[in-house]
């Protein structure tokens, strides 16, 4: 136990000595968005930490446990979104960012309708999207580090934003990329080994033969359309776009992004199928937690720690700079950083109290892949060219019904999306007379 405390602490104070040092040799631009001069690699890397969370470690192996193959219908949707927002969103967002000065959502939609309404509604819906992942990063990695005997569940959840309480108040957005680089790194490698040492010898012939639940149609359909659209919707893609130093950069970074997070989730359908061989009849919220218990050695168990409390950083450190960036720029931006610094602490306590509430991670989960869906198709409505507020509004407001009516009538399931994807669609074909836009 002394090791896993030692590895641990060793992780975190890496963290913050990255973290001040970054702080030391900044200025406000790169508190607030990097100094818009991030190379492609840093960006890749960024990308990769954001979307590689602890909760994605316990939702998309329980997928895998539940419906096998079927799941990557996910990851397919994820490769076409990735290249899609890489290669054609991008740059038509990157160009006029430079020259207006983006921070957040909200802006690149006030750019194109020209309407505050409607940049304060974007604004407020990226905010409730990154919280709700936000609440899945924590909620993951506090059932993690508690099951292992190593913290209770509350006290890993107040470390958490404790130390992401740290490093993002002291350097910002520049930060949270930096120490993303880190995170990565420490997230790719683990996997492999903690992967190896759970699978050990069997086949991989064995591995994909495994029975396991059919996913049917519907589920399918929406695990794809996930993939692809959801990338539409996070504001941490936006900003990024905006920290990039060039449209090229940017492209480069975000297309190349997809290939170690398509790595990371062929290891954990691995582990996925492996578990569904050995144990039946787990509870798919379970199964991550499972296989570090009871197949992994012993000996690497303390990797394992550290690999899983990487992916609780990197993803909850993004998202949480990204909530009070968009809270604090989307009211007024003078003494912006004090500002921010300040949102930080209010909106890390939000989430801790929210997260000793709710703990079931899957269903957080699927709620928060829902909300994600409902701004996917007014944001690429405007990056294809549009710029009726009415068709902006209608589509959100369809989206957001569309997940009301799919948890009450189906709950927390994953073809929920396809009620959001619908009525955004509904929303976004209706006149926009109706609001009084022609």
């Amino acid at each position: 136990m002394n090791v896993l405390y030692g590895y641990l602490a060793a992780y975190i104070v890496l963290l913050l000595i990255v973290s001040y040092y970054v702080a030391r040799r900044q200025n406000e631009e790169d508190f607030l968005i990097s100094g818009r001069n991030r190379g492609g690699w840093q960006l890749l890397f960024s990308k990769f930490a954001a979307a590689i969370s602890a909760g994605y470690f316990i939702t998309y192996t329980g997928f895998s446990y539940e419906y096998g193959l079927g799941v990557f219908t996910m990851v397919l949707g994820g490769v076409i979104g990735y290249l899609l927002y890489a290669y054609w969103a991008a740059p038509r967002i990157h160009a006029p960012s430079k020259e207006h000065k983006f921070y957040t959502v909200g802006d690149f939609v006030k750019h194109k309708t020209s309407d505050v309404l409607s940049s304060k509604v974007a604004n407020v819906l990226a905010i409730l999207i990154i919280l709700s992942w936000s609440l899945v990063a924590v909620i993951g990695g506090g059932k993690i580090i508690h099951e292992f005997g190593l913290l209770s569940y509350q006290a890993a959840v107040l470390l958490t934003v404790l130390v992401v309480l740290a490093y993002v108040f002291l350097a910002g957005f520049k930060a949270v990329i930096i120490t993303d680089i880190i995170q990565s790194i420490a997230i790719l490698a683990l996997l492999v080994v903690v992967t190896k040492g759970i699978v050990g010898s069997t086949s991989l012939s064995s591995l994909l033969s495994t029975p396991t639940g059919s996913v049917d149609l519907a589920t399918a359909f929406a695990f794809f359309l996930f993939g692809v659209l959801s990338v539409f919707s996070y504001a941490n893609f936006y900003q990024l776009c905006y920290a990039a130093k060039t449209a090229d950069k940017i492209k480069h970074g975000l297309g190349m992004a997809i290939i170690p997070i398509v790595i990371t989730s062929c290891l954990l359908l691995l582990i996925g199928l492996f578990v569904a061989q050995k144990v039946p009849g787990l509870d798919s919220g379970l199964v991550f937690t499972e296989a570090l218990k009871q197949f992994l050695p012993a000996s690497l168990l303390p990797l394992s720690i550290v690999m899983f409390f990487a992916g609780v950083m990197s993803s909850i450190d993004t998202n949480v700079y990204a909530i009070c960036s968009h809270y604090v720029l989307n009211t007024r931006r003078d003494n912006a950083v004090k500002r921010i610094r300040t949102a930080v602490v209010v909106v890390l306590a939000i989430i801790a109290a929210i997260s000793l509430v709710f703990t079931d991670v899957v269903d957080v989960s699927i709620f928060a892949g829902g909300i994600s869906l409902s701004l996917s198709f007014p944001m690429i409505y405007l990056i294809a060219g549009g710029v009726s507020k009415g068709r902006f509004l209608h589509s959100v407001g369809g989206g957001v019904l569309g997940l009301i009516i799919a948890l009450v009538w189906l709950g927390f399931e994953p073809s929920a999306a396809l009620f959001v994807l619908v009525g955004s669609l509904l929303g976004l074909a209706l006149p926009p007379r109706w609001l009084h836009q022609s």
